[in-house]
C-alpha cells in the first residue's frame, strides 16, 4: 500500500491538480499549475495538511449539451 504524499499550507505545489484538506469537511482546492504556494485552510477548519486527489474521486463538471 503506498502513503499518499501531505503538504503543509505555505509550501510549494508540486503538481496541477485537485487537494483536499485532511478534515472531516474535505476542502478541495484546485490548481492549474505546479509551484503555486498551497493555501492557508478556511476558517474553522482543523486539518493538518493537504493531499493530492485522483481526478477520479471528485466528479468533473460537464456543461449542458445544445438542445435538440
Amino acid at each position: 500500500m503506498t502513503s499518499t504524499a501531505r503538504y503543509l499550507p505555505g509550501t510549494y505545489t508540486p503538481d496541477a491538480g485537485q487537494y483536499v484538506c485532511d478534515c472531516a469537511a474535505a476542502h478541495t482546492w484546485r490548481i492549474d499549475m505546479a509551484g503555486h504556494l498551497f493555501p492557508a485552510f478556511p476558517p474553522n477548519c482543523d486539518a493538518g495538511a493537504w493531499r493530492s486527489v485522483a481526478s477520479s474521486e471528485f466528479p468533473r463538471h460537464q456543461e449542458p449539451g445544445p438542445s435538440a
